[in-house]
C-alpha cells in the first residue's frame, strides 16, 4: 500500500523536534512493509527529502510550498502527487485541504481528526460552525472514513452525522526514547533534583504554563499536601506567557511555596528522561486536551498519571494504570495523590501497568496496524461502491 500522510498546520516543523506523530507513524508503516510518505508545509521552495532510520528503510517527506488561509496550510501542487498514493490522510473531519480531498478523492481519503467539544474554545467552536453549515453540507458524509486521537474526539465527530469513525489513539515514537548510555545528556538542573532526592516525592508537570493547564489550579494542590506531608516537591519544567507565569509565581511567593518547587523553563529532549527518573507521579489538571503527549511519555517512563478527563486520559488511562480526577477541588486531588503514593502495592501496580499500556498499545509500531485496517476499510468501502 502507498500512503501519504497530509500535515496541513500552516508552520514549517523541525525534524529534530520529539515526537512529530507524521514521522513517527509513517516509521511505522515503512516497517511493516509499505510505502508511506509525509507532507509538510514550506514557506519558501519545495523539494523533497528522503529520511533514512533502521539501517536501510526510509520515506520521503514533501516539503510542499503552502499558504495560510484561515488558519490552515493549503498546497497548491498537492494535487501533483495524489494519484502516486493508494491512500491519503489528512488531519481533521473538516477544514479546507480536507474538503478538497473528500470531494474530489474521496475513494482514497481518511481523517485524522483530534479536537473535541470545549465550550471555552471559542475560536474553533465558531471556525467549526461555520465550515459544518457550509462546506461539510456539500459532502457526502457516508462515504467519509475518519479514525481519531480519542475518545472524546470520536464522539465529537458522530455529532456531524458522520457514522464510520474508528477511535486509534497516538503513539510514541520510541527512537527518541530509547537512547544509549552514551547518547543521553544530564544538565545541572537534572543534577540538583537528583542530589536534593533523599525520601522527598516529586510531583512533575511538563508543559506550558497557561491557564487552560490550570497551573495555578496544580500550585494550590501542592498547598494542601504540604499542609499534610512536608516530604513533597513539585518539578515543573516549561514557559508560558508572562502574565500568567507573574500570576503563579505571586501565589507561590504568598503561600510559602518557594522551596517546594524546582522550576525550569526548558529541558533538552536528551535530558527530559533524568527529570522522569527522578520523579514519583505526573500531574496534569488541564481542562482541554487534545491529547497530551506528555501523558504517554510519563506513563512510558512508569508514572503514575494524576489527571482530568481530557482527550488523551478518555483513550489511554484506566483505572488499572492511572488515575483520572473529576473533581476541581485541590484538597480531594491532594489527598488522592497522596494515598497513592503512599500504598506501596497500589503505587507499584500503577507504575508497572502506565509502562506496559504504552509498550503494548501506545507505540507507533502497535497502531500501525489499526491504522492499516481503517486504510484497508477506505479501500474496500470504495470497491463495493463500484
Amino acid at each position: 500500500m502507498k500512503i501519504l500522510i497530509v500535515r496541513t498546520m500552516p508552520n514549517q516543523p523541525k525534524l529534530g523536534m520529539y515526537n512529530l506523530q507524521e514521522i513517527g507513524l509513517a516509521k511505522a508503516l515503512v516497517r511493516k512493509g509499505h510505502i508511506c510518505d509525509v507532507a509538510y508545509y514550506n514557506n519558501t521552495k519545495e523539494y523533497k527529502e528522503k529520511i533514512e532510520f533502521d539501517d536501510g528503510k526510509c520515506f520521503n517527506i514533501l516539503w510542499l510550498r503552502g499558504k495560510k488561509i484561515l488558519g490552515e496550510g493549503i498546497y497548491p501542487t498537492l494535487e501533483n502527487y495524489l494519484r502516486d498514493y493508494d491512500v491519503i490522510q489528512v488531519g481533521g473531519y473538516i477544514g479546507l485541504t480536507s474538503f478538497f480531498l473528500n470531494k474530489k478523492y474521496s475513494e482514497k481519503t481518511v481523517n485524522y481528526q483530534g479536537p473535541y467539544y470545549y465550550k471555552k474554545n471559542k475560536k474553533s467552536r465558531v471556525r467549526a460552525f461555520v465550515m459544518d453549515n457550509t462546506i461539510l453540507r456539500l459532502l457526502n458524509r457516508n462515504e467519509m472514513v475518519v479514525c481519531t486521537k480519542s475518545v472524546l474526539a470520536t464522539e465529537y465527530v458522530k455529532t456531524k452525522k458522520i457514522n464510520d469513525v474508528t477511535t486509534i489513539g497516538v503513539g510514541l515514537d520510541l527512537d527518541n526514547l530509547t537512547k544509549k548510555e552514551n547518547e543521553v545528556k544530564s544538565s545541572d538542573f537534572v543534577e540538583k533534583i537528583r542530589d536534593d532526592k533523599g525520601n522527598k516525592k516529586y510531583l512533575l508537570y511538563v508543559g506550558v504554563l497557561e491557564e487552560r493547564r490550570d497551573i495555578l489550579f496544580l500550585l494550590k494542590v501542592l498547598k494542601e499536601i504540604k499542609a499534610k506531608d512536608d516530604d513533597y516537591r513539585l518539578i515543573i519544567v516549561g514557559k508560558g506567557k508572562k502574565k500568567y507565569v507573574e500570576k503563579c509565581h505571586e501565589f507561590v511567593m504568598k503561600n510559602g511555596l518557594q522551596d517546594y518547587i524546582y522550576y525550569c523553563n526548558e529541558i533538552e529532549q536528551d535530558s527530559i528522561h533524568g527529570v522522569y527518573e527522578c520523579c514519583d507521579a505526573f500531574v496534569l489538571p488541564t481542562k482541554y486536551e487534545i491529547y497530551g503527549m506528555v501523558i504517554l511519555e510519563a506513563m512510558y517512563y512508569g508514572l503514575p498519571v494524576f489527571t482530568t478527563y481530557n482527550g488523551g486520559s478518555s483513550t489511554v488511562i484506566t483505572e488499572e494504570n492511572g488515575c483520572i480526577l473529576r473533581s476541581d477541588s485541590a484538597i480531594e486531588w491532594a489527598d488522592r495523590i497522596r494515598k497513592i503514593i503512599s500504598n506501596s502495592d497500589e503505587y507499584v501496580k500503577l507504575s508497572e501497568n502506565a509502562k506496559k499500556t504504552i509498550l503494548s498499545c501506545f507505540t507507533w509500531d502497535q497502531l500501525a496496524e489499526r491504522f492499516l485496517e481503517v486504510y484497508r476499510k477506505r479501500l474496500e468501502k470504495d470497491n463495493v461502491r463500484k
